[in-house]
C-alpha cells in the first residue's frame, strides 16, 4: 500500500498529511437586493438565506466647496455680531497677556527674595565633613586658611542666587559725579564791575575769580563807567577753571585830577562833582572849566578841551591863603610916616572908578569902601570887589613881607 501511495500513478498529487497550508476559502458574494420604495414594505426573505446589507458611501466634499460655503455663512452673519465677537476675542487676549505679565513678575520677585534661614544653615552643614569621618591632620591644617576666603566672598553667592535679576541690577548705570568749576575774569582796563548770569556783587570787580559754578554755559558781563559793556557766553567744565579777558571800549573823556595837598573838592563848569582829589571824572567831548577848591587854600582852575577816549590829567599844587585875622586899615598919617607894622607886614592899596565899591579879602568884608589901604601878613589872598550895577572883580594877590600890592580897576556896567 505504501508503494502504491508513493507511485506516480496518483498523478503527482499531494497527500493530506503532506500539506503545510490550507488552500484559501472562497468568499461567496451575494448581491444586495434592490432598494425598496419608501411606500412599500420589504419582502420577506426565504428561510435559510443570509442577507448582507451595505451602507451607501458618502460623497466626498471638495475643500473649495467647503470654503465657499463658509464664506457665504460669514457674509450672512450680522455686522454688529461680528464686531462683538472681535471685541470679545480682544478682551480675552488682553486678559491672558495681563495674567502672563503678573505671573512673570511674581517669578521675578520670588527670585529676588532672600533664601530662608533653613537653606543658609543647610549649606554650611553640607560643606562640613561628617564627624564619623575625621580628616587626617595634614588635611585639617591646609583647610584652615581657606575658611576665611570662603567667608570673605559672600557677594558672588548672593548674586548667583538672584540669577537673572542680579545681572539686571548690575547693569544699572551709575550717575556721574558733578564737580563745580571756576571762572577767572579780568578786563582792560581793570576795575570793571562783573555780573554772571544776571547776578552781581560789589566785590565782583576785575580781576577776580568766581568759584562754585555749575558745569555748562554762563553769561558774563563786564561794565565800567565811561566804557561800553561787554557780554560773553563762557563754557565752564566740571572741575576746571575758565579764563575770561574783556577789552572795554571807552565812550567818554576822562579827567584824572589830583592835588597837593589831597582832599580838595572838584568842580566842573561850576558844579560840584561830589568827589575829592584824587579822582576820575567822565566828561562829554568839548570845553570844560575845572576848579579845585580846598579850605585854607587858593582855588586852582583850568579850562581844557576834551575829546572822546582822551584822558586829561590836572594836578595843581594848592597855595595856602594868608591870615586875615590881623588885617588893619591904614590912615593918612601911617601912609606918610609908616611904622614897624608896615615893615613886618605887607600893604595892599585898592582904588576903583567909581569910588565906594565893597572890598572883601578871603571873604572877609572890610569896613571901608574903595579907595582903601590895609596891611596883611605875608601870603596869598583872594580879593573880591563888588558894586551894585557893575561887574564884580575877582583878584588873587600875593603879599610879601614889607612889600606893597596895588589894585586899580575901572568898574564896568552890567
Amino acid at each position: 500500500m505504501m508503494a502504491e501511495d508513493d507511485s506516480p500513478s496518483r498523478g503527482g498529487g499531494v497527500s493530506f498529511s503532506e500539506m503545510t497550508e490550507l488552500p484559501p476559502l472562497k468568499e461567496v458574494y451575494v448581491a444586495p437586493p434592490p432598494p425598496t420604495p419608501a411606500f412599500e414594505q420589504p419582502a420577506s426573505h426565504a428561510p435559510n438565506s443570509t442577507v448582507y446589507e451595505y451602507e451607501p458611501e458618502k460623497p466626498k466634499v471638495q475643500p473649495r466647496e467647503v470654503a465657499e460655503k463658509a464664506i457665504k455663512e460669514i457674509k450672512n452673519v450680522p455686522p454688529r455680531l461680528m464686531v462683538y465677537s472681535i471685541a470679545a476675542a480682544a478682551v480675552v487676549i488682553l486678559i491672558i497677556a495681563v495674567v502672563l505679565v503678573l505671573h512673570v513678575n511674581t517669578l521675578n520677585s520670588d527670585g529676588d527674595s532672600p533664601r530662608p534661614a533653613a537653606d543658609s544653615a543647610t549649606q554650611p552643614a553640607a560643606s562640613q565633613p561628617a564627624p564619623s569621618q575625621p580628616a587626617p591632620p595634614a588635611a585639617t591644617t591646609q583647610a584652615q586658611p581657606a575658611a576665611p576666603v570662603a567667608e570673605a566672598e559672600p557677594a558672588p553667592t548672593r548674586a548667583v542666587a538672584k540669577g537673572r535679576n542680579a545681572k539686571r541690577k548690575l547693569a544699572t548705570p551709575v550717575a556721574p559725579v558733578v564737580v563745580p568749576g571756576q571762572m577767572s575774569i579780568d578786563s582792560v582796563p581793570q576795575g570793571a564791575q562783573v555780573s554772571v548770569d544776571g547776578k552781581t556783587d560789589p566785590s565782583w570787580v576785575t580781576p577776580f575769580t568766581l568759584p562754585g559754578l555749575e558745569p555748562g554755559q554762563h553769561s558774563v558781563t563786564a561794565s565800567k563807567p565811561g566804557y561800553s559793556s561787554d557780554t560773553r557766553t563762557i563754557e565752564v567744565s566740571s572741575g576746571s577753571k575758565s579764563f575770561v579777558i574783556t577789552h572795554l571800549t571807552q565812550l567818554m573823556a576822562i579827567l584824572a585830577v589830583s592835588s597837593t595837598p589831597a582832599g580838595a573838592n572838584v568842580y566842573i563848569d561850576g558844579k560840584d562833582t561830589g568827589k575829592l582829589t584824587p579822582a576820575q571824572v567822565f566828561l562829554d567831548k568839548g570845553s570844560h572849566v575845572i576848579l579845585v577848591r580846598k579850605s585854607g587854600y587858593l582855588d586852582e582852575t583850568s579850562n581844557t578841551q576834551f575829546t572822546l577816549g582822551q584822558t586829561v590829567n590836572f594836578s595843581p599844587t594848592l597855595r595856602p591863603l594868608g591870615n586875615v585875622d590881623d588885617i588893619k586899615t591904614v590912615g593918612k598919617m601911617k601912609k606918610l610916616f609908616g611904622g614897624k607894622e608896615a615893615q613886618a607886614m605887607g600893604t595892599v592899596s585898592i582904588k576903583t572908578q567909581p569910588k565906594g565899591a565893597q572890598v572883601a579879602v578871603n571873604q572877609h568884608m572890610l569896613d571901608k569902601g574903595s579907595p582903601v589901604d590895609f596891611t596883611l601878613d605875608p601870603g596869598n589872598y583872594v580879593v573880591d570887589i563888588t558894586m551894585s550895577g557893575y561887574v564884580s572883580i575877582h583878584k588873587i594877590i600875593t603879599v610879601d613881607k614889607g612889600g606893597k600890592a596895588v589894585i586899580d580897576e575901572v568898574l564896568k556896567h552890567e
